[in-house]
C-alpha cells in the first residue's frame, strides 16, 4: 500500500506493558490480524505480520464495528478519533425495496472497510511493527516449543506462536484439526463494489441520494437486500442475493456490476443508477461460505492459533464478523500477557475456551437476521416516527473482551488444568449453549421456520 503521509505522524505512542518475551508471527494483515498486532505490541509481545497480498488497495466494501471491539482501542492515542472522522453514521435508514421507510438500524462504527483498514495499517506502521507483504504461506507446522510457516518460496519462518489470521482459506486447519476446513455454500453471495464518490456525483439522481456523506441506507426486497453508504471519498454498495452457482470454484470473481441489476428490478430507481454508474468490472460477487463451528482453534502444542475468519465464518447479516475478529485479537493478546511465555500454550487454550460459545452464538445470529431480511414483509414506519432497531443484541455490544479475559483467565485456566467447573457468561443470558451445523440451519430455512432459541438475545 502506498502511503504518502502517515495520518498518525506526531501522535504519541502508547506506553507498553513490560516485555513478555513472547515473539509472535501473525499471518494475515486484515482487520483481525492488524488489530491483534497492535494490541499484542501494547501488551509487551514482539510481533511481525506477513500477508500474501502485494498491496492492500483492493480492501473495499462497507463494515460495521460494534462497541465491544472499540473499548480496547480507546487506549490507542488518536486512533478512534481518526476512525470517526472517516466513518459514516452509526444509525442508518432501512426501506422497503419500493422506498417506504421502515426504521433506523443501529450499526455501531460504520465505515468503508478500506478506510478503516488503512488506519489500522498506518497505526501499526507508526508503532514500528514489521509488516511484510507478498508473502504467501503454503504450510503451517509446530513443534512442542515453536510454531512456524513455510512460504511458497520455500522459506521457513518460526516464532513462539503463529497467529493464523488469514481468512476462510487458511491452511492452518491442517495443523489445528488435522485437515483444512471444509467450506460449504450458505446459498447466498454478495455483489459488492466501492468506487470514487466523484464518479457517482456526476449522476444527478445519485447526487440527490448520496449528497449526505454520513448516510447509510438499506433496502429490503424479495430474496435480496442491499446496503449503500458513502464517505468523503468513496461510495459503497453490497447486494446479498441467492448464489446462482453455489458449486463454483471461484470464491470472489470480478464481475460486471450490471449483473446486480436483475435483483433490483422494480426497486427504487436510484439503486439501478448506482449499479450502472459503477466502473466496468468494478464489482466482486463474493460467495458467502460457511463451515460448521469448530470448537478447536489451537494446535495440540498451542503454537498455532486461529482468529477471525480462519477460526469462524460469518454472514454479513450478523453485522459482527469484523467485531468478533477484533474481539478475538484483544482476548488473545490479553491471555498471552497473563500466561506469559512459560504458560503460552495454556494461555492460547484459555482464549479458545473463553471465545468459542460467544462466537458460535454470533454466527447463528447472522443466519437469523438473513431470514428476517429475506423472508419477512417489513411494515413501513408510522408517519412522523423513526423506530430504531439494533443490528445486534446488547449481549454483543456491552461486552469487553479485554476485561473479560482479565476477569475469567484464572478460573478458566484452573478448569482446563483440574477439571473444576467453569461457565462462560459472554453470550445471551439464559441461553443453554449448544453447537449447531450448517445443515441444521439450512433445514430450518427449507421448512420455512424461524430459528428459536432460549435466553435473551435482545
Amino acid at each position: 500500500m502506498k502511503i504518502t503521509k502517515n495520518r498518525f505522524e506526531g501522535t504519541p505512542i502508547f506506553s507498553r506493558y513490560p516485555s513478555s518475551g513472547i515473539y509472535i508471527l501473525v499471518v494475515g494483515g486484515g482487520l483481525g490480524g492488524l488489530s491483534f498486532a497492535i494490541e499484542a505490541y501494547r501488551k509487551g509481545h514482539g510481533v511481525s505480520v506477513i500477508d500474501r497480498r502485494p498491496h492492500f488497495n483492493d480492501y473495499g466494501d462497507f463494515v460495521a464495528i460494534q462497541s465491544s471491539a472499540l473499548r480496547t482501542p480507546e487506549a490507542w492515542p488518536n486512533f478512534l478519533d481518526l476512525c470517526r472522522q472517516v466513518g459514516v453514521s452509526q444509525k442508518g435508514e432501512m426501506y422497503t425495496h419500493d422506498g417506504q421507510f421502515v426504521g433506523c438500524p443501529i450499526f455501531g462504527l460504520s465505515t468503508i472497510r478500506s478506510s478503516f483498514h488503512n488506519l489500522l495499517y498506518q497505526y501499526a506502521t507508526h508503532l514500528g511493527i514489521d509488516i511484510r507483504l507478498d508473502a504467501r504461506v503454503v504450510e503451517y507446522f509446530e513443534t512442542s516449543h515453536r510454531g512456524g510457516v513455510v512460504l511458497d518460496t520455500g522459506a521457513r519462518i518460526t516464532a513462539d506462536l503463529v497467529v493464523a489470521a488469514d481468512g476462510v482459506g487458511s491452511r492452518s486447519g491442517v495443523v489445528v484439526n488435522g485437515e483444512r476446513h471444509q467450506l460449504t455454500s450458505s446459498g447466498y453471495a454478495m455483489l459488492r463494489s466501492t468506487y470514487p464518490v466523484e464518479i457517482a456525483m456526476q449522476n444527478p439522481l445519485l447526487a440527490e441520494f448520496l449528497g449526505d456523506s454520513s448516510a447509510v441506507r438499506g433496502y429490503v426486497g424479495p430474496g435480496a437486500h442491499i446496503i449503500t453508504g458513502r464517505t468523503e471519498n468513496g461510495v459503497s454498495w453490497m447486494l446479498t442475493h441467492k448464489d446462482e452457482d453455489p458449486d463454483g470454484q471461484d470464491r470472489a470473481p470480478a464481475v460486471d456490476p450490471k449483473k446486480a441489476l436483475p435483483y433490483v428490478e422494480g426497486w427504487i430507481p436510484w439503486l439501478s443508477e448506482l449499479i450502472k454508474t459503477t466502473p466496468e468490472m468494478g464489482a466482486v460477487d463474493y460467495k458467502l461460505l460457511w463451515r460448521n463451528p469448530q470448537p478447536k482453534w489451537a494446535s495440540d502444542h498451542g503454537r498455532v492459533v486461529q482468529i477471525g475468519d480462519a477460526a469462524h465464518t460469518f454472514l454479513p447479516t450478523s453485522a459482527s464478523g469484523a467485531t468478533m475478529a477484533m474481539e478475538d485479537a484483544f482476548s488473545l493478546a490479553t491471555c498471552l500477557q497473563l500466561g506469559g511465555k512459560s504458560n503460552l500454550a495454556l494461555a492460547v487454550k484459555v482464549h479458545n475456551k473463553l471465545r468459542y460459545p460467544r462466537v458460535t452464538c454470533a454466527q447463528k445470529m447472522g443466519f437469523k437476521n438473513r431470514q428476517q431480511y429475506h423472508e419477512t414483509t417489513f411494515k413501513p414506519a408510522d408517519k412522523g416516527t423513526e423506530p430504531e432497531f439494533p443490528m445486534v443484541g446488547s449481549w454483543v455490544t456491552r461486552h469487553d473482551p479485554e476485561q473479560y479475559a482479565y476477569d475469567m483467565y484464572g478460573r478458566c485456566a484452573n478448569h482446563l488444568l483440574t477439571g473444576s467447573s467453569f461457565e462462560n457468561t459472554n453470550y445471551p443470558s439464559g441461553h443453554s449453549f449448544k453447537t449447531w451445523t450448517v445443515e441444521d440451519l439450512h433445514a430450518v430455512a427449507k421448512r420455512g421456520e424461524n430459528i428459536v432459541d432460549d435466553g435473551d438475545w435482545s
